[in-house]
């Protein structure tokens, strides 16, 4: 009997197929973050994080003007404010 012929193959091809379009649905299913950086310079939006590491990194705190406070979501909740001045010597 050829593969394409064999009832169990193609059960297992149909199965594997739903459960890759339900896995695909599922993350797609994710709100996305409000942007916090004019549309035209989306690419300095700072990125989503997995909702585990937020506590940690909003305890590190800013760690450059890039940087973002997190909501517990992940989506960056706002920007790092912009250092007023230099570094004192």
């Amino acid at each position: 009997m050829k593969p394409e012929q064999d009832p169990i193959m193609i059960a297992r091809v149909l199965v594997l197929g739903a459960s890759m379009l339900i896995g695909s649905a599922g993350a797609q299913a994710q709100k996305s973050c409000p942007l916090l950086v004019p549309r035209e310079e989306a690419f300095l939006q700072p990125k989503r994080l997995p909702p585990a590491q937020v506590p940690a990194k909003n305890a590190a705190g800013c760690l450059s003007p890039a940087d973002a406070i997190y909501a517990p979501d992940g989506c960056p909740l706002r920007l790092c404010p912009r250092p007023t001045r230099g570094i004192e010597l």
